[in-house]
């Protein structure tokens, strides 16, 4: 490394020392060798060392109209020069420039969860090219291609894996701390680690369009918001410098004493009070981003602090979302004809119900390409026929046509919309399906309740906890769910939900949260990022789960969980609250230390260098506070 880049790279820990060694070396020369005007010219220079920085920051603030604090420190020892105070006005320039170089690499610190994202960042990638495997910057990597994972090495693309079994660690990206099974038709992630066998796998985002380029860009964009406090406090700032300048020059009227004026000047500066809450923030969003919570900003960050109710969605929130067939039921009908009716009028739904009664269906069929034959000596066909037409009936069902009759698969109020009457030997069944947690779905034929078919979506083991943990911290859970009552019921009382709210259609689920907020409450809804989005939108605090591989989730919510990991949600409450009350401590130090400052002064007890000792020791305590939100 050349001079001038050292130089460059090192000047502020450079300009400290230089600044140091000179007002060491004037004070020695004053004190032991009792030579005053090398003295004088030595605390001159390290003035002019450690203040050039300082001045130009003021000249240029003065230019825009502001009077900052940077103006603030240079008037004074500006001041301290002109009537001869030069170990005063080298020590003010001399600790200011020490507390800002402490502040920028404390700063830096807090973006450690950044620095270890940038670093899981793989650089190079095994592609298979023509029939070799070649090397290639990861970077160059096209989507479609084929890249092979060796074990230990880093996945370099977010890709589906094609062949291969392993365990990957994904905590750089979802922050899980055990391994994932992978293997075929399994996504994997840029940056997590291939422990075991080789996989290899097909590019679906590469370079900057990979997960963990976006985790970054969210971690960088989140950390450079900001929040409504900093926002406040920079506003007062501007106010409170020139009155602080006003300050200053009314002491001086008043007594004449231009030192008393001039540390007025030093110790007012409220650099502890405007950097208190940047740290917190950045802190706490890293922390955060480390254990795979990526907060948008401080502005969300400090409004999940104030939540005192989190509304659940059901479906793939507090269950697992992996939904499938309980049991099926004929009434008149073989329960196999049931399934297979009701596979016929779903197999054009994207719904999640749809996917297991499919599945189910498929499963039945066998797995040869000809028929199965049932013990009624029905004949299925593993290929489930395409309906003849089809419609969905948003929150309700599918109604579909299919060899000339009218199939109708959906819940109570579809049957009740088409005018369909249901059987109470029919109506009893269900209610006992129902009353165990499982959504019951009715199949009609030509207006005929021909049979029922239970599904059941299991809790995941970690929602009872969640909802507790939530609670214990004072926080109200509702869950909102589009089943029926009888199946909320079963699983608002099964996980200890406070309430819950039944048979609800997307508008009515947001109609809901906003009458929580209108209630006085600050609100956080959690869902999967795409379904359910308007009610993620109304809430004060939209959270994401399982965003990991979506952008859409990464890019919209407001608190993006990367795992399917409902603890994650406590945990994120915990540090916003903490994060919020960091804040307040550092404002509380802060003001009490320019307070205390400002009294001595008037008292006699301060002055220009103890004072300004004591104000740097304020800021570094104030970041010292706000770092420890980086290892909650």
């Amino acid at each position: 490394m050349s001079v001038k880049r050292y130089v460059r790279t090192y000047r502020k820990p450079i300009v400290v020392a230089a600044s140091g060694l000179l007002l060491a070396t004037g004070w020695a020369a004053g004190t032991f060798h009792d030579v005053p005007r090398l003295s004088a010219a030595l605390m001159i220079l390290a003035a002019a060392v450690g203040g050039y920085d300082v001045a130009k920051k003021a000249y240029y603030t003065l230019r825009s109209g502001t009077v900052g604090i940077n103006t603030l420190v240079t008037l004074s020892a500006v001041g301290a020069i002109y009537i001869g105070e030069y170990w005063e006005a080298a020590a003010v320039f001399f600790l200011f420039a020490l507390g800002s170089y402490l502040e920028a690499r404390t700063m830096g610190k807090t973006r450690s969860a950044l620095e270890e994202l940038l670093e899981m960042t793989p650089d190079t990638a095994i592609v298979r090219r023509h029939g070799e495997e070649v090397e290639v910057p990861a970077r160059d990597v096209e989507a479609g291609e084929t890249v092979v994972v060796k074990p230990g090495a880093k996945v370099p693309v977010d890709g589906e894996v094609t062949d291969g079994e392993s365990a990957i660690d994904q905590s750089p990206v979802t922050g899980e701390s055990a391994p994932v099974h992978k293997d075929a038709g399994d996504e994997v992630y840029a940056g997590t680690i291939n422990q075991e066998g080789a996989l290899e796998v097909v590019a679906t985002g590469t370079g900057r369009d990979t997960t963990l380029e976006r985790i970054i860009r969210r971690v960088e964009e989140a950390q450079e918001a900001k929040a409504p406090t900093e926002t406040i406090i920079e506003r007062f700032a501007t106010y409170y410098t020139p009155a602080i300048v006003a300050l200053a020059a009314g002491a001086y009227a008043v007594t004449g004493d231009a030192v008393m004026a001039l540390t007025l000047l030093v110790i007012g500066c409220p650099g502890a009070l405007v950097i208190g809450p940047p740290v917190s923030i950045v802190s706490a969003i890293g922390s955060a981003a480390r254990s795979g919570v990526l907060m948008k900003g401080g502005e969300h960050l400090e409004t999940a602090g104030k939540i005192d109710l989190v509304a659940f969605d059901k479906t793939g929130t507090l269950t697992k979302g992996e939904t499938t067939v309980a049991d099926v039921e004929g009434f008149g009908v073989d329960d196999r004809e049931v399934l297979r009716t009701a596979a016929i009028a779903e197999k054009r739904s994207e719904h999640h119900l749809a996917d297991a009664i499919l599945e189910a269906a498929r499963d039945l069929g066998g797995e040869s390409n000809g028929a199965y034959a049932t013990d009624g000596g029905l004949v299925l066909e593993r290929r489930i026929p395409d309906p003849d037409e089809f419609e969905v009936v948003p929150g309700k069902g599918v109604v579909a046509r299919h060899d000339g009759r009218v199939i109708v698969v959906g819940n109570r109020s579809l049957l009740a919309e088409r005018g369909v009457e249901l059987p109470e030997q029919v109506a009893a069944y269900a209610r006992k399906r129902e009353e165990n947690g499982e959504t019951a779905v009715y199949v009609v034929r030509d207006e005929e309740v021909v049979g029922v078919v239970s599904l059941r979506d299991e809790l995941r083991e970690d929602a009872a906890d969640v909802v507790a943990a939530l609670q214990d911290a004072g926080v109200r859970t509702v869950m909102l769910t589009g089943d029926n009552e009888r199946t909320a019921r079963a699983v608002a009382e099964t996980v200890g939900i406070d309430d819950y709210r039944a048979a609800m259609l997307p508008e009515e689920k947001q109609d809901a949260i906003q009458s929580f907020q209108a209630a006085g409450h600050v609100v956080a809804m959690v869902g999967d990022g795409i379904n359910d989005a308007p009610s993620l939108a109304t809430a004060d605090v939209g959270i994401a789960m399982g965003a990991a591989g979506t952008d859409t989730a990464i890019e919209t919510a407001d608190v993006a969980l990367m795992a399917d990991d409902l603890g994650r949600i406590p945990d994120a409450v915990r540090l916003s609250k903490a994060t919020r009350w960091n804040v307040l401590e550092n404002v509380a130090i802060a003001v009490a230390t320019v307070g205390l400052l400002l009294a001595g002064v008037f008292a006699g007890y301060v002055h220009m260098a103890s004072g300004m000792l004591v104000h740097i020791g304020s800021v570094l305590l104030v970041i010292l506070n706000g770092m420890r939100l980086l290892r909650y």
